[in-house]
């Protein structure tokens, strides 16, 4: 059970640090009126990602997993 804690820790910190830097940007897209979405701003998109982290790391992994295979498929084709 201490594992859920830990994970909640180290995604937040993770999205504090790097977040942004991956697409996550929900302050910007608040102040200036774009796409409706649930987030009213990064700490509260953040802290519900965090806290659903055992759901949404398996699910980056698999996508990344599906792009990595995509990529390889494409680079043998046209090799």
């Amino acid at each position: 059970m201490i594992i859920y804690p830990i994970g909640f820790l180290l995604t937040l910190t993770f999205f504090k640090y790097f977040g942004k830097r991956i697409g996550f940007d929900y302050d910007k897209y608040a102040s200036e009126g774009g796409w409706y979405d649930d987030w009213e701003s990064n700490a509260q998109a953040f802290t519900a990602f965090s806290v659903c982290w055992p759901i949404i790391i398996p699910m980056l992994i698999v996508l990344g997993l599906i792009k990595t295979i995509f990529s390889f498929g494409k680079w043998y084709i046209n090799r």
